[in-house]
């Protein structure tokens, strides 16, 4: 006779699908005071591009102002780098504003890069030893992205002239939108403008990776609802405020990725079609006209009192 009885049963469990339940947060008056109150201060193509990207988390770090924790880090941050690599680019080009750059110039720099950038450092990054480890890593990627870009301008000067204008330019304007009865500015501040043979280009700076296509619009309904085109976004607005405040005409405008410093100027792009090769890349009045028009959109549904700020799934 057998020594066990041995059964055998499948078990499963029933699971059923949780209800993606989005949250949502109406406009109060404290709210919409607030909401005037940025308006009136400017709104940031930051802060813009993050409503785009949740409207909840604009709620939460613009009018709640609710920020990431400030508490110091064992290893420089990401936005440290980023500020660390902007400032120490504004202090090694400051003396050349108003000067078109030469080669030699810029062969003058490059000795005081290092130095440059661990004062930066020390200035923004209080805590922790920068000779070891991740900070020593971190460290070394903002000598090198500073370094890659002098290097790059230097190169572009063999056979192109560039003018410095402006570096770390602060700028605003007022944004007329006929239906609210307060006023509403834009602001920011563009990291370079320079004059490139005959075409002034307008530069940001991003220590990320941003490709080509993150610049190329088709319909321009989608750089106010997708956040895929925040950039094309950004430096739209920075030609805004360079066209209204500096009177600036013959424009491009585009970013400098230092992971993708290759690429060389990343210009903004309208195209017809997805393959369409004819890709407009100045900045006309017909550009900014169709921007202006997403930009109050975009702002109106901000500052609408029946529009809750309704989180985005993710």
């Amino acid at each position: 006779t057998p020594q066990h009885n041995v059964t055998f049963e499948n078990l499963t469990t029933v699971v059923r699908p949780s209800k993606n339940i989005l949250r949502s947060v109406n406009k109060t008056e404290l709210v919409l005071e607030r909401i005037k109150e940025i308006a009136s201060k400017g709104f940031s193509p930051s802060a813009l591009t993050s409503y785009i990207r949740n409207p909840l988390e604009f709620y939460y770090q613009k009018v709640l102002k609710i920020r990431e924790s400030d508490d110091l880090e064992e290893t420089v941050e990401f936005s440290t780098l980023g500020t660390v690599v902007h400032n120490s680019l504004e202090n090694l080009y400051k003396d050349f504003i108003g000067k078109n750059l030469t080669r030699e110039m810029l062969q003058k720099v490059k000795p005081l890069i290092s130095s440059e950038v661990e004062s930066q450092f020390r200035e923004h990054y209080k805590e922790g030893a920068l000779d070891k480890g991740k900070n020593l890593i971190i460290y070394e990627v903002a000598k090198r992205y500073v370094s890659n870009l002098v290097d790059h301008d230097i190169r572009e000067l063999k056979n192109n002239t560039i003018l410095l204008l402006h570096l770390e330019a602060d700028l605003s304007t007022e944004v007329e939108i006929p239906h609210l009865d307060f006023p509403v500015k834009i602001g920011g501040m563009v990291d370079r403008i320079d004059l490139y043979n005959d075409t002034v280009r307008i530069l940001d700076y991003k220590t990320g990776k941003v490709e080509q296509r993150d610049m190329e619009i088709i319909d321009w309904k989608d750089i106010g609802e997708d956040y895929k085109y925040s950039k094309a976004f950004q430096v739209l607005t920075y030609a805004t405020l360079c066209k209204q405040e500096l009177k600036m005409n013959n424009m491009e405008a585009g970013i400098i990725s230092f992971k993708n410093l290759s690429n060389g100027f990343l210009r903004f792009a309208k195209k017809n079609a997805p393959r369409d090769r004819n890709k407009q890349t100045e900045i006309s009045e017909e550009v900014l006209i169709a921007f202006k028009e997403e930009l109050v959109n975009l702002i109106s549904e901000i500052c609408d009192p029946q529009i809750p700020f309704v989180e985005k799934p993710v």
